[in-house]
C-alpha cells in the first residue's frame, strides 16, 4: 500500500488524508497540540473564542455535499446574526449577504475534527527536514531529532512559505510556490462579565486598523460568557507584526472603543494571538501543486485564495491527483 506523509492537520491536510485513507497508509504530522489550523478555538475559563476563521461559505457542489450530514446533525449551522459596517463617528449600516454564511457549532474546530476523525495524526511533532534513502523513499526528521518513514509521498499542507522552506529546492513547482504571497493578522480576545449593549453580532470595520469584530458568544451553539473577537486588517498587521504585543493589543482595544463604543477597560479577560500567515493576497491560482516524479505535493487554502472552502477544495482535488 502506498505510504503518504502529510504535513499539517488543518482543513486541507485533514480533507486530503480523509480522501486517501481507504486506499493508502496515511500519517498526518501537526506541530501544534491540536488540529484545525486557523479553524481554531481558544479556551480561557468561562470564555471561548473562534480566533481564526470566523465563518465560511459553501459555493461549490462538492463542499455543499460534504457539509450536508454536518448540517443535519447540527455541527454546522447557518449564522443569521446581524452583520453591519462600522466606522468611527458613524451609525452602523446593516450589510446584505450574497450567500449564506455558516459556522461550526459549538465551536469552529468541530469542522476540521469531523474530517480528521479516524485518521493517524501525530500532534506536537514539527517536521524539520526530509531526505531520500537508498531505496528512493522519503525519510522525515522532526525538530527533536525523531525520524519517521519511509514514505512514497510527502505532501505539505502548511502555509506556502513554510512549504517552501521544508520541501527540496529542486522540486519541480518551486518557482510557482515562490510566487504565492501570504500576510498576517492579529486577533484580540476579550471576555466580559455582562452582555454588551450592541445590536449586531458581526461588524466589518472601515478606515481602521480593525477589519472585523464578532460577538463570538452570540454565534449559534455558543454557551459561554460574553466573548468578543477582534481581527485586524492584513495590511495593518503586516506593518506591525514585530511590534511589542502589549502595545499592539492596547492600540486595538482603544480602537475598538472608538469605532464601536465598547468600553474595553471593563474586560475581565484580554489576550491576543498573532497569525503570521492568515490571508493570501496573491494565491497560487490552481488547486494544488504536484511533482509525481519526486513524490511531492502541496495543498492549502493559499492555492485558491484563503477561504475555508478553498482549503477543502485544494485537499479534495489533490487526493484525486495522487496516483495510488
Amino acid at each position: 500500500m502506498t505510504s503518504i506523509a502529510i504535513i499539517g492537520a488543518g482543513l486541507a491536510g485533514s480533507t486530503l488524508a480523509k480522501c486517501l485513507s481507504d486506499c493508502a497508509d496515511v500519517t498526518v504530522f501537526e506541530k501544534s497540540r491540536g488540529i484545525g489550523g486557523r479553524m481554531a478555538t481558544r479556551y480561557a475559563g468561562i470564555y471561548e473564542f473562534d480566533h481564526g476563521a470566523q465563518y465560511f461559505t459553501a459555493r461549490t457542489t462538492e463542499f455543499q455535499t460534504a457539509l450536508k450530514p454536518l448540517i443535519a446533525d447540527g455541527d454546522v449551522v447557518e449564522w443569521t446574526g446581524r452583520v453591519v459596517s462600522l466606522s468611527a463617528g458613524n451609525d452602523a449600516v446593516e450589510l446584505k449577504r450574497d450567500d449564506p454564511i455558516y459556522v461550526a457549532s459549538p465551536r469552529m474546530n468541530v469542522l476540521p475534527k469531523h474530517f480528521a476523525e479516524g485518521l493517524n495524526i501525530v500532534v506536537r511533532c514539527q517536521i524539520a527536514s526530509m531526505s531520500k534513502d537508498a531505496r528512493g523513499k522519503w525519510r522525515l526528521t522532526d525538530n527533536e531529532g525523531g525520524e519517521h518513514g519511509p514514505y512514497d509521498w510527502v505532501v505539505s499542507a502548511a502555509p506556502s512559505i513554510q512549504t517552501s522552506q521544508l520541501l527540496p529546492n529542486d522540486v519541480s513547482f518551486s518557482e510557482l510556490l515562490s510566487q504565492v504571497r501570504m500576510s498576517g493578522c492579529f486577533s484580540v480576545l476579550l471576555g466580559f462579565a455582562d452582555r454588551l449593549d450592541v445590536d449586531w453580532q458581526g461588524a466589518k470595520v472601515e478606515n481602521s486598523p480593525i477589519g472585523w469584530v464578532a460577538m463570538n458568544s452570540d454565534k449559534p451553539g455558543r454557551e459561554t460568557s460574553p466573548s468578543v473577537l477582534v481581527q485586524t486588517t492584513n495590511d495593518w498587521a503586516e506593518a506591525n507584526l514585530e511590534n511589542d504585543p502589549d502595545t499592539v493589543r492596547q492600540t486595538l482595544m482603544d480602537e475598538l472603543k472608538a469605532v464601536a463604543g465598547i468600553d474595553t477597560s471593563a474586560a475581565k479577560y484580554a489576550s491576543m494571538h498573532r497569525w503570521r500567515y492568515a490571508h493570501t493576497p496573491v494565491p497560487l491560482g490552481q488547486d494544488y501543486l504536484i511533482d509525481e516524479a519526486a513524490g511531492l505535493a502541496a495543498c492549502g487554502d493559499w492555492c485558491l485564495g484563503g477561504r475555508v472552502e478553498h482549503a477543502f477544495t485544494s485537499g479534495s482535488s489533490l487526493a484525486k491527483a495522487i496516483p495510488i
